[in-house]
């Protein structure tokens, strides 16, 4: 396992920000997420493929009460149940009966890595000793599979906290609270900068801000990120692009879009997570406006593959003039292969977090 990780904090505390309530409704109550109305289902804005979960739960004794992981927007994925002890593969009988009191808070460690997930649990009072055996629950998982995280409920009361994710190999583009590493390119107002970056949410206030940079330049690599747009917005993730010139045109840039806002307007190479004007997404998924959508660019060479919400878009080569819908003007064929990271701002204001990096460069 390589030493470095990004860190993602999905829940310390203050607010559901990270997460989506599906049914049923959750509340910040006594530091904990909790589930005041069932049933109900809460997910995840981070998705991912691995990594490594660790939060602390209690109170689920009552009802069922569940983990999926590699959950689809809505459905699906891995499942786990949470028990007043341990947590268990959806499959297997019911858990014997537990030690502890429903008030206690169990330390739960997921490790989602190489198709199997690695499952201990400790006692919050004594995170060294183990609830059920020294050894951890390892299962197996559908081959290449990833998704969010989705807590599930059939009663009230199941108490969640200290929410965090690690993923080997990646590392942070953005601390908690600059821009350091990056510069604002062409702003419209030096002295009144359209970037900021609030605890580790990086705002783009809209028109006149300019584009934010990499200081570093980067070829092949693995980007991960999570966006959220205003209705009818548009921005983008630039890759290998250059400081002069029109960035869509000598390096990439995969398009950020409200889909719903220009259905009939734009052509399909113009829509959510296409190579903007040149590969179109093979299929269309949601990314509604006015919530976090998390989106992962692999570009490995001349090949890039693109991630949104879970489902792959598309995996293509910049040869295939065939996939290549702006080929007769400047085909992707003749593009930088390296150059900086960049955040677009397009007239409209736009969010991102969780901004990760894995360079692929010498694996």
């Amino acid at each position: 396992m390589i030493a470095t990780a990004a860190v993602m904090i999905l829940f310390a505390g203050e607010n559901l920000d990270n997460w989506i309530t599906l049914s049923g409704r959750w509340e910040v109550r006594d530091g904990a997420m909790t589930c005041v109305a069932a049933p109900s289902l809460i997910r995840s804005g981070y998705e991912s493929d691995e990594f490594v979960l660790r939060f602390q739960y209690r109170r689920a004794s009552k009802g069922e009460n569940r983990l999926a992981i590699h959950s689809k927007l809505t459905t699906g994925g891995t499942v786990l149940r949470l028990r007043p002890s341990w947590i268990y593969p959806d499959s297997s009988p019911s858990a014997v009966e537990s030690p502890f009191s429903d008030d206690t808070w169990i330390d739960a460690t997921v490790e989602v890595s190489g198709g199997r997930v690695s499952i201990t649990c400790g006692t919050a009072d004594r995170p060294d000793s183990l609830t059920k055996a020294a050894k951890p629950t390892v299962i197996t998982m559908p081959a290449g599979s990833r998704g969010f995280l989705r807590f599930e409920a059939t009663e009230p009361g199941l108490q969640i906290r200290n929410v965090r994710v690690e993923e080997p190999g990646f590392r942070s583009l953005f601390d908690n609270g600059s821009l350091a590493g990056w510069e604002i390119v062409r702003p419209g107002n030096p002295e009144s900068p359209g970037w900021t970056n609030e605890k580790g949410v990086v705002r783009c206030r809209g028109r006149g801000s300019g584009w934010l940079r990499t200081l570093e330049t980067h070829d092949d690599f693995v980007l991960r990120l999570e966006y959220q747009l205003p209705v009818s917005g548009n921005s983008g993730v630039y890759l290998r692009a250059p400081l002069e010139g029109r960035v869509s045109r000598i390096g990439l840039e995969v398009q950020l879009l409200d889909d719903a806002a220009f259905r009939g307007r734009f052509k399909p190479a113009q829509f959510a997570g296409s190579v903007y004007d040149a590969i179109a997404p093979e299929i269309q998924v949601p990314a509604p406006a006015n919530q976090w959508n998390a989106i992962e660019v692999l570009l490995d060479g001349r090949r890039v593959r693109t991630v949104l919400n879970g489902t792959r878009l598309y995996d293509a080569g910049l040869d295939d003039a065939l996939k290549d819908a702006n080929n007769d003007k400047r085909p992707l064929s003749t593009r930088r292969l390296t150059g900086f990271i960049g955040l677009q701002e397009h007239s409209t204001p736009v969010q991102f977090r969780n901004v990760r990096l894995r360079e692929l460069t010498g694996e």
